[in-house]
């Protein structure tokens, strides 16, 4: 068993982006977590196709959380059943590798489809929700009051999916990308 309190932050992060990183930094600096294990789903349960291939995420991520402490990225659900639903991730962290202390970190947008999981009441029994804010007015739902800690977050709004748009189109996303993302995508031709 350890004591470290983990936080664990899940997507397909296809690509990461800066709203991305935002979030991170406001996980590790909520106080509630020691380490942050970035998931970069291989088979996304909400998903039918990611636009870059799995290793190619895992690379963009990897290049530009490398400055942030207490980031790591984890690769543990390359070896779960797929599809990788989050119930059976945490249940894996918890009962398997022996990390009792487990938040569940999500943006305020997923939490508008969260009924929506497979076995979503299963992740509420396990462990508490951080919730990243992404919008200014934002306010948690009922059912989540008591499961749910809301942190403050820089607002950052873009999403991967607006992203994508803009690459095929060959905008310039400066403002959206790391640095290293944006040579990585350049470098290796991706959502072209």
């Amino acid at each position: 068993m350890s004591d470290k309190r983990i936080g664990l932050f899940g997507g397909s992060f296809d690509p990461i982006h800066l709203g991305h990183l935002a979030i991170l930094r406001s996980f590790l600096s909520s106080g509630y977590i020691d380490e942050l294990w970035l998931l970069v789903n291989p088979h996304p349960p909400h998903k039918q196709t990611t636009d870059a291939s799995y290793k190619d995420r895992l690379n963009m991520v990897d290049l530009a959380t490398k400055e942030i402490s207490g980031c790591l990225i984890s690769r543990i659900e390359e070896d779960l059943p797929t599809p990788n639903y989050s119930y059976k991730t945490i249940d894996y962290v918890i009962d398997t590798l022996g990390y009792p202390d487990v938040y569940f970190c999500l943006g305020s947008d997923s939490i508008d489809s969260f009924r929506t999981w497979k076995d979503y009441e299963k992740i509420l029994e396990r462990v508490s929700l951080l919730v990243a804010q992404r919008k200014s007015d934002y306010t948690l739902p009922a059912y989540l009051k008591s499961k749910a800690i809301v942190i403050e977050n820089e607002l950052i709004t873009i999403s991967s999916t607006d992203l994508r748009g803009k690459l095929q189109t060959g905008e310039p996303l400066g403002e959206h990308l790391h640095s290293t993302t944006i040579d990585y995508i350049s470098k290796h031709n991706l959502y072209r």
